[in-house]
């Protein structure tokens, strides 16, 4: 069990990290949300509690503290990724890929924040950049997968109009 949890840690702490950061926009919560994230789901197989998908329960933990954390408050942090990499984020290493990759990246993310409804950002986000399949984004977010894919497809028709290729 605790191999099984560290491996879970180390394959899935900065994807986990990144899901939080794009919806609460502050580094130091995202951190503290992703930690508590993993420190919850220790805790459920301490209790001797089986969970099938290990990473699907991590993202639905993550994103139900979250959602209590924005209960708490009454206004979010509408940080940039500007302000992200200047406290140190990590989204692209300029060092290994080239500058237009790099601006690419950082127009991609801006656009995919603004890609509305929630649902169709989210969607998007966990498919493309966690890299989750529809069955795994399904188990997350609480729907079925044909849910997951209508909202992936819808999703990116909006970023088309967005970015135009």
């Amino acid at each position: 069990m605790k191999e099984q949890f560290l491996n879970a840690y180390k394959e899935n702490a900065d994807a986990i990290f990144r899901f939080v950061y794009l919806r609460m926009h502050d580094r130091d919560e995202a951190l503290d949300i992703t930690q508590e994230a993993y420190i919850r789901t220790w805790r459920y197989l301490v209790e001797g509690k089986k969970i099938d998908h290990l990473r699907a329960f991590l993202y639905r933990t993550a994103k139900n503290l979250m959602i209590d954390r924005s209960k708490q408050k009454k206004t979010r942090n509408t940080g940039s990724l500007d302000a992200y990499l200047d406290a140190g984020g990590d989204v692209a290493d300029s060092t290994s890929r080239s500058a237009f990759e790099v601006l690419d990246g950082e127009r991609a993310m801006s656009l995919l924040r603004k890609l509305e409804p929630s649902e169709y950002r989210e969607a998007v986000y966990l498919r493309f950049v966690d890299e989750l399949r529809p069955s795994e984004i399904a188990k997350i977010v609480g729907v079925s997968e044909n849910v997951v894919s209508v909202r992936i497809n819808r999703g990116l028709k909006k970023l088309r109009t967005l970015f135009p290729i």
